[in-house]
């Protein structure tokens, strides 16, 4: 946790935890879609399951891309630390 700014802190962790989750969300609906619905009896994989399949994909690229945003500011937090000038 930052001292300096603990809100902008805060909401990296909160980030953090959300990108982890929705990644989760993503990752299993997109295996749900794409391998567990196609088995079942009387189904076929059509052009709707490949959108919802790709949907799920990009949910997870989302979700790694709101993780990557929140290392983004804790880098910045070490940037800002290691270039302080103590007076």
């Amino acid at each position: 946790m930052n001292k300096r700014f603990p809100v902008l802190s805060s909401l990296s962790n909160l980030l953090k935890i959300v990108g982890w989750l929705v990644v989760v969300a993503g990752v299993l609906y997109a295996v749900y879609e794409g391998i567990i619905e196609p088995t079942q009896p009387n189904h076929r994989f059509d052009s709707g399951d490949l959108f919802q399949l790709l949907s799920g994909v990009g949910i997870g690229l989302f979700g790694l891309v709101t993780v990557a945003f929140s290392e983004l500011i804790g880098v910045l937090f070490a940037i800002e630390e290691n270039t302080r000038i103590e007076k």
